[in-house]
């Protein structure tokens, strides 16, 4: 299948946020990249979202957490993060600015099929975010400089050769990835209890949902109160959030083959009007043309 969601997250993303690197297609179902970047608070592009693939990242360099769910990671040079389908997360700038490096693997599972499902087995370790570190720095730096031949090599991607030549360079990093001595480090922290008690509440309540208000009351807050929150832990606002919800579980209905009118009330939406112009704004596209699209990309 191909990569639709991901089209559809870069399609209206805001220019600061992709000038710094390109997405490289290495098949339907596998994009890379390579990202270097100074950032401060103000450039650095947090933001809470989920997709329907996975997400690898090869950490280089940063003073950057990755927020999945309820847990907090710290990545250190030469770490692998990896975000299972469906997973809220975002990565966090620690102090006023940083050099962000890494790179970054876009894929599902069929991306390796034809050399053998065994480089997919690397991702189905993850059931929520997982920190790995490999068994020794030395290890990390390999990866690290395969990393970087993955990266020359894509550069002349218009180059049949160097396009089996990436390729070949990706099957030696989901190898070095495969390996047993690749170990997973806890997490750093867990979010504190309050927000998660929110998050699980709107997890499971998303399609009720009407006001920040609603949240508010039930946990005996106040509106303001629940609002900041939110925003100092997930860079977002509580009904940005719902709506995102709403979205991911829309696409994932549309996927499973519902009728469309029965998708707008399963989310939470009381007319198709409404439903379809929220799935619009979140991705440039309406309902039926992503199905559309599901359905040609399978």
């Amino acid at each position: 299948m191909k990569l639709l969601s991901h089209y559809l997250q870069n399609k209206n993303a805001p220019r600061h946020e992709i000038v710094n690197w390109e997405n490289v297609q290495i098949n339907d179902s596998l994009y890379y990249s390579a990202r270097s970047t100074r950032y401060d608070r103000n450039t650095f592009p947090s933001s809470l979202h989920s997709h329907d693939y996975y997400e690898l990242v090869i950490f280089a360099e940063g003073e950057i957490n990755y927020v999945c769910e309820s847990s907090v990671y710290s990545p250190r040079r030469g770490d692998v993060i990896i975000i299972p389908p469906g997973k809220f997360h975002m990565s966090k700038i620690k102090g006023e600015s940083t050099h962000y490096a890494r790179h970054v693997f876009y894929l599902y599972p069929n991306a390796f099929e034809a050399v053998g499902d065994c480089l997919a087995d690397v991702l189905l370790r993850a059931e929520d975010a997982v920190l790995f570190s490999l068994s020794s720095k030395e290890k990390g730096e390999e990866l690290l400089a395969l990393a970087e031949k993955l990266a020359g090599a894509v550069k002349r991607a218009d180059e049949p050769l160097s396009r089996a030549l990436g390729f070949g360079y990706i099957i030696e990093i989901f190898c070095l990835l495969g390996r047993k001595d690749i170990r997973t480090r806890g997490n750093t922290e867990s979010l504190p209890e309050n927000i998660l008690a929110l998050k699980e509440y709107i997890d499971a309540h998303f399609a009720e949902i009407e006001s920040v208000g609603e949240v508010a009351e039930h946990f005996f807050y106040s509106r303001e109160y629940i609002s900041r929150l939110f925003k100092k832990y997930y860079d977002t606002t509580v009904m940005d959030y719902i709506h995102e919800l709403r979205v991911a579980k829309a696409k994932s209905l549309i996927g499973e083959g519902l009728q469309m009118i029965d998708v707008c009330y399963a989310v939470g939406y009381s007319s198709l009007s409404t439903f379809i112009r929220a799935f619009r704004s979140a991705t440039d596209m309406t309902p039926s043309e992503y199905r559309r699209m599901v359905r040609e990309g399978a």
